[in-house]
């Protein structure tokens, strides 16, 4: 796609969609109107049991020529529905847009914004988490990523403070290769997708709330991968998945030894919040 606005750089976004029509709408909605104008978005309706989807959003797909809509004719799956908008996508940067979230008119902006350093390849801004159904709104802690720290430093402070809505945020296209042949899914591979990134570059953290993660019940369930007869959620394949990417990655033997330790440990708190604190 030609650039619609000169002198700046292309922004793919990817919005993957199942049966959502309203979320699909607003979701949409908010990308078009974002600040920042040149936008090529990327919309994939997940074959759907109906059209009411693709019915809602033909007004905007008509009148918008940046918006690109696909309707498949099988379900990809979750996963698959992410890498086919990735693997649309032609720009310098590329976003994830889920339709369940909201986002300030100026995220893009301000995230594009934030490559000021060349280290960074994945720029996001802090957010809150809105419950729908109550109004609750939490604003959840956040990793102290450095862009001007070491690799070693920024692994660390994103294994004491996990944040799976990192995946949410604008990054530079050609880092996310890995994903779109990613073959094994994992509980936790957001967290595991963020951990590559920060084996790659730099990840930025914007202190304004520009972001909000919806959750349309009552309280925000993690979806498992697969079916699990003991636990909610499997925790294993995201520990060797973090320590072989850790392992092989250029930090040295003891920024090695001190940041798989720091997993583990992270992959302990997350069983103990899922598994015992919530049956409790």
């Amino acid at each position: 796609m030609a650039d619609a606005v000169r002198g700046t750089p292309l922004v793919s976004v990817g919005i993957p969609t199942y049966n959502r029509p309203d979320g699909a709408v607003r979701t949409l909605e908010a990308i078009a109107g974002q600040s920042y104008r040149n936008l090529e978005i990327i919309v994939s309706d997940n074959a759907s049991p109906d059209r009411r989807t693709e019915r809602a959003l033909a007004g905007i797909v008509s009148r918008d020529r940046r918006v690109r809509f696909i309707r498949q004719a099988t379900n990809l799956g979750l996963f698959g529905n992410f890498q086919f908008v990735l693997g649309q996508a032609t720009g310098r940067y590329f976003m994830w847009a889920a339709d369940d979230d909201e986002w300030d008119g100026r995220f893009v902006e301000r995230c594009v914004a934030g490559f000021d350093h060349p280290d960074v390849v994945s720029v996001m801004s802090r957010f809150r988490t809105l419950y729908r159904l109550s109004g609750r709104v939490e604003e959840p802690t956040v990793p102290h990523l450095d862009p001007t720290r070491s690799k070693a430093y920024n692994l660390r402070a994103f294994l004491r403070t996990p944040m799976p809505s990192l995946i949410y945020g604008v990054h530079l296209r050609d880092c996310l290769d890995f994903f779109r042949s990613e073959t094994r899914w994992f509980d936790f591979y957001d967290c595991y997708l963020s951990l590559r990134l920060l084996t790659i570059g730099k990840i930025r953290i914007l202190p304004e709330v520009l972001y909000t993660a919806g959750v349309d019940g009552v309280d925000y369930v993690i979806k498992p991968v697969a079916d699990n007869r003991w636990l909610k959620l499997t925790y294993l394949p995201f520990l060797r998945a973090g320590s072989a990417l850790i392992t092989a990655s250029a930090l040295s033997r003891t920024e090695k030894a001190a940041a798989v330790s720091i997993l583990g440990l992270a992959v302990g708190r997350l069983f103990v919040s899922h598994e015992i604190r919530n049956r409790f």
